[in-house]
């Protein structure tokens, strides 16, 4: 709900103030409060397909419980489900994509590991044509909605693709919008992986996997191949920024607290960033920022292999918070250490972590 102020004074949501002036029209504010808080209320708004959360009758973002339709053009084998996508600016804009005709395994916001072993196979969770793993919605497990927050809680599968197929590993997501004083969208989304069998899941050492997300399209780069299949694609610029002053290159596999992709849509910048929180496994993490495409993930792996078996669930927390404006590093900063510092985190209990065979 909006606070108001009628003598000119700042008035503030905990992560940053905005000023209001005092006048004729802070009395009228004062007066139609009542159905502004209506208009403005957090919504849960669940269908067959899709679980979405809207703030201000705006959407925030959506949740995919079955596949959208693959394009035209596009195989059935990268239909997935579980995932978030549109993720919506305050302005409607979505900084999000799925089937991308450039890497059409890639779904907005979404999780899956890339070398992982299982029952000493190899199985790859993030490349679907591979046809060896692939992770999918489970069911909805609860929704809520109060005047401060809205969310739902469902779960997820890892599956090993083979005959029968085997479900290895539920990942539980809670994602959490949460009321603003305008002018951006928060989320938070904490996932917790746990094995559902007697063999471990041994995720190895590998240069990207973890937390993904994929932007635009129309962010792809001069250096993207395959651009001439794109012929009507219009393409505008992006860039990555990270909590140490990097862009894409610099910044690929730093450890870092915050990674925002940002960019122009239809000539006015946008912008996402990603937290991590420092309970996170190997915080900072990792953070593999993509050369040319529109897409980063946090990635403990980097660093070396994790086990997830039933004594060691691999939980994480991350805030996403979208604008419509170039980032602020100094903002973002706040943000990340206010929310830090609010102590309301659940406990995260780290992965077996194996020896790394690359290092001496």
């Amino acid at each position: 709900m909006r606070f108001l102020a009628l003598n000119g004074q700042s008035v503030a949501d905990g992560c940053k103030s905005f000023p209001l002036v005092g006048s004729l029209a802070g009395w009228l504010a004062v007066l139609i409060a009542v159905p502004l808080a209506a208009a403005e209320r957090l919504e849960v708004v669940e269908t067959d397909q899709t679980l979405s959360v809207r703030y201000r009758d705006r959407l925030v973002t959506t949740y995919n419980k079955v596949s959208p339709p693959a394009p035209p053009g596009i195989a059935a084998v990268y239909r997935r489900s579980g995932c978030l996508h549109p993720v919506n600016s305050p302005s409607g804009r979505t900084v999000t994509q799925m089937f991308p005709a450039d890497h059409p395994h890639q779904h907005g916001i979404f999780s899956a590991w890339v070398r992982t072993t299982y029952d000493g196979r190899q199985v790859d969770f993030w490349n679907l044509a591979g046809g060896t793993g692939r992770v999918l919605h489970e069911r909805v497990v609860a929704t809520s909605q109060t005047d401060a927050s809205a969310g739902f809680v469902v779960d997820l599968l890892h599956r090993v693709e083979s005959s029968p197929p085997v479900d290895v590993v539920r990942e539980r997501w809670s994602v959490t919008v949460h009321a603003t004083a305008g002018g951006y969208h928060c989320f938070d989304l904490v996932s917790t992986q746990t094995a559902l069998t007697d063999k471990p899941l041994v995720v190895e050492k590998y240069h990207y996997g973890g937390m993904a997300l994929r932007g635009p399209t129309r962010w792809l780069t001069d250096q993207d191949r395959g651009l001439d299949a794109l012929p009507d694609l219009v393409r505008e610029p992006s860039e990555f920024m990270n909590a140490e002053g990097s862009e894409r290159r610099a910044g690929n596999h730093q450890h870092t607290n915050w990674v925002a992709l940002t960019g122009t849509i239809e000539g006015r910048p946008v912008t996402i960033s990603v937290l991590g929180h420092p309970a996170n496994f190997r915080a900072p993490q990792a953070a593999r920022l993509h050369p040319t495409k529109p897409y980063f993930c946090f990635s403990p792996c980097v660093d070396g292999p994790l086990t997830i078996d039933r004594e060691h669930p691999l939980a994480a927390r991350y805030r996403y918070l979208v604008t419509d404006a170039p980032p602020d590093p100094a903002w973002i900063s706040e943000q990340w250490k206010a929310w830090v510092e609010s102590r309301q985190v659940d406990p995260v209990s780290p992965p077996a972590d194996l020896p790394d065979s690359d290092d001496p």
